[in-house]
């Protein structure tokens, strides 16, 4: 999803094959480190109550506040995303990738959503593009 001030903020979400990511030499994230992530795991539920063995994410609340906080201890815009739209967001890309979650107890896909600012800029300021 990308972040753009110019554009007002938040772009539409996708889910795109995987492929190389392309930004400007200049981008504050590769010479000043203006990035962040969360970590959380997606594993299959043992319950015995449903069949088709659904796809859970553990404390995926936990996971979006601590990223809020991250970007806005690093002076990132956009902090104010919407948890729970970003945490639906997570779960489609799951749901796509559902192959790569384990099977068993104690197994799980660790997912790591990531905020880099593209924004191509030689100096310390706020970011104008954020990519998450």
């Amino acid at each position: 999803v990308e972040w753009n001030k110019e554009k007002g903020g938040w772009g539409d979400p996708k889910i795109a094959p995987t492929q190389n990511l392309s930004i400007s030499p200049a981008a504050s994230s590769l010479h000043y480190g203006l990035q962040c992530f969360e970590g959380m795991k997606a594993y299959r539920s043992l319950s015995n109550d449903n069949d088709d063995n659904d796809l859970l994410l553990f404390r995926p609340d936990l996971n979006m506040a601590r990223l809020q906080n991250s970007m806005s201890r690093l002076s990132m815009p956009g902090s104010d995303f919407d948890s729970d739209e970003l945490i639906k967001c997570i779960q489609e890309l799951v749901r796509a990738d559902e192959r790569w979650v384990p099977d068993g107890e104690g197994y799980s896909l660790y997912v790591r959503p990531t905020v880099v600012a593209t924004h191509p800029f030689l100096g310390l300021a706020a970011p104008e593009s954020l990519l998450l």
